[in-house]
Formats: structure tokens, sequence, C-alpha cells
């Protein structure tokens, strides 16, 4: 499997999950401790507290009006060996499948054993949700 194939599939399993509502598979996708840089302020979860963030997350998009998540692997690359970077953009779909919001994500990523998330940057998804005046 090529990286790109690589990347693309661990953002499948990735949205699938959200659109699941498997918070443990979710947080899985994870390193133990992962950092989220934001304009507010940046922090760092653990992985159980990520979780538990996770459950809030899909409960929160369900009470928008969310019943399907969408992604798109815009672009993905290797940085060093076994560090990437990847930009996804995110579509929430309602019943009828109108769009309620969209934003782009970047994520880095390493490979251990698998390929997990280590850092996140959400500032357009915390910028669509506000537009929206449903703030995080």
């Amino acid at each position: 499997m090529t990286f790109q194939d690589e990347i693309a599939d661990f953002f499948t399993r990735y949205v699938d999950a959200f659109a699941r509502r498997d918070a443990d598979a979710l947080s899985q996708l994870w390193e133990p401790v992962g950092l989220f840089p934001s304009p507010s302020g940046n922090f760092a979860m653990p992985r159980e507290a990520f979780r538990d963030h996770c459950v809030t997350l899909m409960d929160f998009y369900r009470n928008q009006g969310v019943v399907q998540p969408a992604g798109e692997l815009l672009e993905a690359a290797e940085l060093f060996d076994n560090v990437a970077q990847a930009r996804m953009a995110y579509r929430m779909l309602g019943e009828g499948g109108e769009l309620i919001a969209a934003w782009e994500h970047v994520y880095i990523m390493r490979r251990s054993d698998s390929w997990r998330v280590t850092l996140t940057i959400a500032d357009g998804e915390m910028a669509a949700w506000a537009a929206r005046g449903a703030g995080l």
C-alpha cells in the first residue's frame, strides 16, 4: 500500500468512526496524548479524555442536526520518516442531505505500529460552528 493509500484508508476509518458514533474506535486513531492548538490557547488531552470529548462532540453534531459526516482527503505529505501532514475537508449533512456546516482540518500524524493523529488544527471547524451561532 502506498503512503497516499495508507492515509486515505486512515481517514476513511476516521470518518466512519464518527458516522457510527464510535468514540472508542475514533480515540484509538489518536496518539496516547493529542495536541490541540487553537486561537484561544493550546491544550493537550490524554486518550481517555479525548474519548469522552468525542462523545460530547458527537452529541453536539447530532444536536445541530447532523446525521451524516462526510470527509475528503485534500492532501497528504510525508514530512519525515513516519511523520505526515494531512488536510481534510469536512461536510456535516442533515436529514435530507442538506449542508449544515463545512470546514477544513489539518492533522499531523505519526506512524508507530499504525498511523495515528498527534496534533490537529481545528480553527476552521470552530469558525464554521461560530458562524452558525453554535460555538463548540
